[in-house]
């Protein structure tokens, strides 16, 4: 079979289905920008990923990325993103669910929910803005 050199280098050009965190000058919960992400990936809305962090998206991203390091995986399915969000990989989705990827949703709609209640929780403990 020949070498085509064109459909080489455009195969290279392709971008990567992006795990990982999705970095952005827009604020979360806009959902303006479109990614491809590999198939059965979860995203961890910003609000959580800010609530990890203390209110620290970057803290927040540093954290969910040494728990789901970023992977090059899959085909892209595309999406609309936020910045602030955290896309887990599948192999990440899976390892959640000790190996289950319907599992590993399941574990992470929860882990959402938990870290969630406890984001109210801590903010409602906070002290109101001084006069």
């Amino acid at each position: 079979m020949p070498h085509d050199p064109i459909a080489a280098a455009l195969a290279l050009a392709k971008p990567r289905p992006h795990t990982g965190p999705i970095h952005s000058a827009v604020g979360g919960r806009t959902d303006h920008h479109p990614i491809d992400v590999p198939a059965e990936s979860f995203v961890v809305p910003a609000d959580v990923v800010s609530g990890l962090g203390q209110g620290n998206s970057a803290n927040g991203l540093a954290i969910l990325e040494r728990m789901f390091p970023p992977e090059n995986s899959g085909n892209g399915v595309p999406i609309m993103a936020a910045g602030g969000e955290y896309v887990v990989g599948p192999k990440g989705v899976a390892k959640a669910g000790n190996g289950d990827m319907k599992r590993g949703h399941q574990v992470l709609r929860e882990f959402v929910k938990h870290a969630r209640a406890e984001i109210i929780k801590t903010m409602k403990r906070l002290p109101g803005p001084y006069r």
